[in-house]
């Protein structure tokens, strides 16, 4: 089953969403003769591909690195929302809802990503989809994007409770668009923080 990494790429002082701060990737000035290379990294739980635990939404103190593995792998449907400015909810999705683990929004915004447009004018998707989805007991929401909403952060208040997380800055989801059987993997560091830099994989069975 082939492997797709919709993982953005972390590097020095890269964009990051307004009001937080670049990441610092720096070599470790070493000892002449040292016989190996270290780097350091301080950087923002939210840079790049990361995933949200309730607590980024003040909803509990359990930490992301406390949940277990299961919760972050299972049954995926990727849902094509590209030219969408607000995704609003669709009657055909309520039974994709019940019949998946984790939706996938592709809004097709990843081409913009380390561009000044990425965090300004991003498509968002409508509190009622939210809703359904909890209801409909989704566990993961993942966006190619810097949010599922703006300020107040409606979306992460209705979904981001219990065991249910978000995923953010995916890319690549069109790949995926159209596939039936996926399992989409993203494991938070084992870190006592209401966030974590991700590695996001999916994988998928061929058709024959």
């Amino acid at each position: 089953m082939p492997l797709i990494d919709l993982t953005q790429t972390v590097f020095h002082q890269m964009p990051v969403f307004p009001g937080e701060q670049s990441p610092s990737i720096i070599e470790d000035q070493l000892p002449e003769g040292a016989g190996y290379v270290t780097f350091r990294l301080e950087s923002n739980m939210h840079t790049g591909t990361h995933i949200d635990a309730p607590y980024h939404a003040k909803a509990g103190k359990k930490t992301i690195g406390s949940f277990p593995l299961e919760f972050f792998s299972g049954k995926a449907k990727v849902l094509d929302i590209r030219g969408e400015t607000i995704a609003r909810m669709r009657p055909e999705w309520k039974q994709v809802f019940m019949q998946h683990d984790i939706i996938l929004f592709c809004t097709g915004h990843d081409k913009h990503w380390n561009t000044p447009e990425y965090y300004l004018n991003y498509p968002v998707i409508a509190d009622e989809v939210a809703i359904v989805m909890k209801d409909s007991g989704i566990r993961i929401v993942g966006v190619d994007s810097p949010s599922p909403d703006r300020k107040p952060f409606n979306f992460h208040k209705h979904f981001l409770n219990g065991n249910r997380f978000l995923v953010e800055n995916l890319q690549g989801l069109d790949q995926l668009i159209g596939i039936e059987e996926i399992e989409f993997m993203a494991f938070p560091l084992k870190i006592q923080a209401e966030a974590s830099l991700i590695r996001a994989v999916a994988r998928y069975r061929e058709s024959i």
